[in-house]
Formats: structure tokens, sequence, C-alpha cells
């Protein structure tokens, strides 16, 4: 995937795309610090989706990371400190941000957990910043909610389609899953299916991946469900 963004070098391709991620000096070997702000999300599809959204929101100076899959982000942001650049540079902000997952609860409470373990300040709620350095903040991708400003569960998948006006093809999809319900046809992953679903309906996404489709504007970057996550980007 080519990219031509400043948030984005080299060196930010990080060790979860390896085996031996809770390994701390396979961490330290593999990743180098060169921005003061710091973006950790979960996996390679919130990785690239995140090094896009930067783009289109015009945000520069931010190194987008990958902390890998949920529960090791506590080994994670314990070794981040460690890494080579990260006091050279002096590392002013870090936000993470993960999917709520079924239960929010939860994720707010493990996100908490983590950044307490590794020594970092604690952020009250998501979106609010901490005061000191670094700064933390935290984000969950997750559905939406008309009745409801809390943080709500659901994954970066739920997200992205919201931001999508398409009835028809949505429409689609969801008859579609319920045929598979119907035929006792096990779908575990839903959100994942429902995605993909919508990407292989329309003929210039097919075959993507979210940071893929990112990429290729299937996201309504100025969609109100995504004003949250980018005012938080554009305050670090």
């Amino acid at each position: 995937m080519d990219v031509d963004n400043t948030c984005w070098t080299k060196s930010h391709f990080i060790p979860s795309v390896i085996d031996n991620l809770a390994d701390k000096d396979t961490i330290k070997d593999k990743l180098t610090i060169d921005k003061k702000k710091l973006l950790v999300v979960e996996g390679p599809d919130a990785y690239w989706f995140s090094i896009w959204a930067c783009r289109e929101f015009g945000v520069e100076g931010i190194q987008v990371l990958d902390f890998g899959g949920i529960r090791q982000l506590r080994q994670y942001l314990k070794t981040l400190p460690l890494v080579t650049g990260y006091n050279d540079v002096g590392v002013e902000t870090i936000v993470i941000a993960r999917d709520a997952e079924t239960d929010q609860n939860a994720a707010i409470a493990s996100v908490k957990g983590a950044l307490k373990d590794a020594g970092f300040a604690v952020p009250a709620s998501p979106l609010e910043f901490t005061n000191g350095a670094p700064r933390t903040a935290y984000y969950l991708f997750s559905q939406s909610s008309e009745t409801s400003t809390s943080p709500q569960p659901g994954t970066l998948e739920d997200l992205c389609l919201d931001t999508i006006d398409d009835p028809d093809v949505l429409g689609c999809v969801d008859r579609y899953l319920e045929c598979l319900k119907a035929e006792s046809r096990n779908t575990p992953r839903l959100h994942k299916s429902r995605l993909h679903a919508y990407l292989s309906g329309k003929d210039e996404f097919v075959g993507m991946k979210i940071g893929e489709a990112a990429k290729a504007n299937a996201w309504n970057w100025n969609h109100d469900r995504l004003k949250q996550y980018k005012q938080l980007i554009m305050d670090m």
C-alpha cells in the first residue's frame, strides 16, 4: 500500500506483525519513535484506517503505532518508554484507540488498567486528556446510539459502516446475513461479515480491507460519527 502521509514512515510498521509481541526486547528492537505525538491503535485495520484519517483530517506530526491485540496493550505500554527515540524526541502525547467490543465498560477498565500499570496518567473518561508529560487520552471504536452519548459497544467496522449513506446496499447486506442465520450458518464475527459484505457489493471496493477502503474513500470522513475521533486527533 503506497502512502504519502506525514503520519507514517517505515519505522512505524511495528511488532504486532511478528509472533513474539510480549517480548519487550523484540518491541524495542523493531520500533523507533520519531514523533512527539503517538496514536497507539489496535491491530492493522485500525493502523491503516488511522493513517488515512490523519491525512484526511489534515493533521501532521503524529506517529501511528499498532499495539496488536487488546491483551497486548499492557505490555506494549510498559515497553514504549524503553524504545529508541522515545526520550530523545520528548514524547508529549499518547492516545490509545481500540474497539469497545461487546462490553464498553470492560474496554474502558482495560485501557485504564494498562495505562496505570505502565505508569502513565489515567484519563477519567474517553476523549479526555490528562495533564502532565506525556498527556494521555483514549477512544473506543463503537456503534452509534440514537438515545445515548455515552460509550457504546461495537468495533471499528461498526463505526465505518455508520458513515455510509447507502440504505439500498446495506439493506441487501442485512437480508443476506439474515438468510445465513435462517440457514443456521454461524457468523460469530458479524461486524466483520457485515462490513466485507458491504464492500463486496461495491465494485470499486471489492476485496479491500478497512485501511485500503479508507484510502479509496469508502468511508465518509465528514460524517458526524467521525467528529469525535477527528477532534481527538486534532487536539493531540
